[in-house]
């Protein structure tokens, strides 16, 4: 699947309606957009050749990579690079280097625009789609974990689709913060402290063995007769352990001493 073209935060989002930063006017935006911040080297998303490496309208440097995904086409457009590491017809490996972060084109600032388009690119963006959809991210990935820890139920692939969208947002409604969807530093640190409030919670709820239970077990562990796994759903063989194997043990020294009188009487 596909993966971050660069690093850097994500400083604008594919949106139906959005003020465009140079012209003023409303309109979609179409991409995402990644910050200066981090490494400036870009990277191809996914596998692919490169249909096109040059100036494309406002786009300026920009890069298009054609990719067969389970037999599906996907285009994938990097946008206003400061120069570019690849040509047209060229095949790339997915996270191979394509290109630096710039400002070329319609742009007020070092970023990388990155869109998705299925099958394929056409002017007016008539095919894009939320690239955030398809991408598998680590980041988000931890995030799903927490929600999942904390009891909403999502899969914990990566991908920052629709249902974790939702799942981000009826978070931030339940600790009154921007139901936005987005993970930014309130959303994270409201994040921590849930999950660090369920853990106390679940340790809270956990039975505690009594200091003489826990003496069977060490020593259960250390004869290995057990490995110490589920001590609270096993500690009654514990004590049966316990009881049992010094009777056993006198129970065997009885037995040798009636052998031993049984061959003197003989």
């Amino acid at each position: 699947m596909f993966i971050r073209p660069c690093e850097g935060r994500i400083t604008s989002r594919f949106s139906p309606l959005r003020k465009n930063p140079v012209t003023g006017e409303w309109k979609a935006h179409k991409g995402v957009d990644f910050g200066s911040d981090g490494s400036p080297i870009i990277i191809a998303s996914e596998k692919g050749k490169v249909n096109r490496a040059e100036v494309i309208d406002g786009y300026g440097n920009a890069v298009i990579l054609t990719h067969i995904v389970n037999g599906k086409k996907y285009e994938t457009l990097y946008a206003h690079l400061k120069s570019m590491s690849v040509r047209a017809g060229q095949t790339v490996k997915q996270g191979q280097q394509i290109g630096i972060k710039g400002t070329t084109g319609n742009s007020t600032g070092v970023h990388l625009h990155f869109e998705m388009h299925i099958p394929a690119y056409a002017p007016g963006q008539p095919n894009a789609v939320n690239p955030l959809h398809y991408i598998v991210d680590p980041a988000v990935e931890e995030v799903q974990k927490m929600l999942v820890f904390i009891g909403y139920e999502l899969n914990v692939d990566g991908i920052e689709g629709p249902i974790t969208e939702a799942a981000i947002k009826s978070f931030q409604q339940s600790k009154n913060l921007a139901a936005d969807g987005i993970v930014g530093a309130n959303t994270l640190a409201a994040l921590n402290d849930a999950v660090a409030a369920k853990k106390e919670e679940l340790s809270m709820a956990e039975p505690r063995l009594t200091a003489g239970q826990e003496a069977i077990r060490q020593e259960a562990m250390r004869l290995k007769i057990t490995d110490g796994n589920d001590p609270f759903k096993s500690v009654n063989q514990y004590y049966a352990w316990a009881v049992a194997v010094p009777i056993a043990q006198k129970v065997e020294e009885l037995e040798k001493r009636i052998l031993e009188l049984e061959k003197k009487i003989v």
